[in-house]
């Protein structure tokens, strides 16, 4: 009996290492194509520019009204470009915290020493600081800060009104608290005004009521 001949392989049918050098061939070329990218971002990050020095400084998180105290939860610190940044900036949170605005601010403000109320930057030689109250709070939320304004009182009965102080500047206007259940009427001004004008000032508040006009 003839014996059969051994089966051909199928031409279909790669051997296991064809496979193996197809593969490796297609993981060089994929290789190569990478290292082709890295060596372009390579080159382009060589001659782009550097990044320029930045400084740290102490910005707000949200809008903030004119007389608030701040507190940490309204600062955050950013990193920003030196050039872009004003003078008189303040990098530590903590020096700020307790510390009152003299006006309204945006969020994301950057903030400075001019942008807080204190005696020792707002008041000159022989002035002071006087919080003041105005009978009508429509006439405060009018008000901002550094209007120079005049101060008239008028009797409590209705009668004569008369010019206590002249020429006195705003420095800040206080929120007002939305829990202060309090009775007291009006609302407050911080003024900058001389020393010769407090006391009188402070005697018509205390026998009348105090608006102000703007000269």
């Amino acid at each position: 009996m003839r014996a059969r001949p051994a089966p051909r392989p199928s031409p279909h049918r790669r051997s296991p290492l064809r496979q193996l050098r197809r593969a490796a061939s297609w993981h060089r070329r994929k290789l190569a194509v990478l290292a082709a990218v890295a060596t372009v971002l390579t080159g382009l990050a060589s001659v782009a520019p550097p990044a320029p020095p930045t400084t740290p400084v102490v910005r707000t998180t949200q809008a903030l009204a004119g007389g608030v105290l701040l507190s940490a939860d309204d600062l955050e610190v950013v990193d920003l470009p030196r050039d872009a940044v004003p003078d008189r900036t303040m990098s530590d949170p903590a020096e700020l915290v307790g510390r009152r605005l003299a006006a309204p601010v945006p969020r994301r403000q950057v903030l400075t020493v001019t942008a807080l109320a204190s005696v020792d930057s707002s008041v000159g030689v022989g002035h002071v600081l006087a919080p003041v109250r105005l009978a009508d709070a429509d006439v405060v939320a009018l008000l901002e800060p550094g209007d120079l304004v005049d101060v008239i009182a008028s009797a409590a009965d209705g009668g004569a009104t008369t010019t206590v102080a002249r020429s006195v500047r705003v420095v800040t206007v206080p929120a007002a608290d939305p829990d202060d259940q309090g009775t007291a009427t009006g609302a407050l001004v911080v003024l900058d005004l001389a020393e010769d004008d407090a006391e009188p000032l402070a005697r018509a508040a205390a026998t009348g009521n105090l608006t102000v006009v703007w000269p």
